[in-house]
């Protein structure tokens, strides 16, 4: 077999081609992060929010952007007072319906100090809202949450 500039040419375009398609099944412009996009979580910080905030509030006309995931709390310092969390848009019982009792809808609760500790990964869902609810003097915490919608 001889071997021409036209072979050479296309046995370069066919190396070329196979180097780009080993490239692009690697998929290099994707970040090498843990979770999916759209899966990240949002956080904030205690006391900083301030008490009684809905942390997913709806928006506009859209019921389900008050969903979510509570996905972790973190008590990076003490404090001797409460924080509670609950699937909820208002610490007022009589405002809610008569199904949302607040022993149903608490998601998460430290009562009476707050030691410094740390609750990974809980990915529990929430429909109504994520209410922050604390009394008397609230250690400093990291919230970490996903709201829908």
């Amino acid at each position: 077999m001889k071997i021409n500039k036209l072979n050479i040419a296309f046995m370069f375009l066919v190396g070329m081609m196979l180097a780009t398609l080993i490239i692009l099944l690697q998929k290099p412009w994707q970040a090498g992060a843990s979770i999916m996009p759209g899966g990240e979580y949002q956080s904030t910080t205690t006391p900083t929010v301030a008490d009684l905030t809905n942390l997913c509030p709806q928006r506009g006309f859209l019921a389900s952007s008050t969903t979510g995931v509570l996905s972790s709390v973190s008590i990076t310092n003490y404090g001797s007072g409460s924080l509670q969390i609950y699937d909820a848009t208002t610490s007022i019982a009589a405002n809610r319906s008569a199904d949302q009792a607040t022993s149903s809808i608490m998601l998460w609760g430290m009562i009476n100090g707050m030691a410094t500790s740390s609750y990974p990964s809980m990915d529990i869902e929430f429909k109504r809202g994520l209410l922050i609810d604390t009394s008397g003097t609230v250690g400093t915490s990291t919230i970490g949450f996903r709201c829908n919608g």
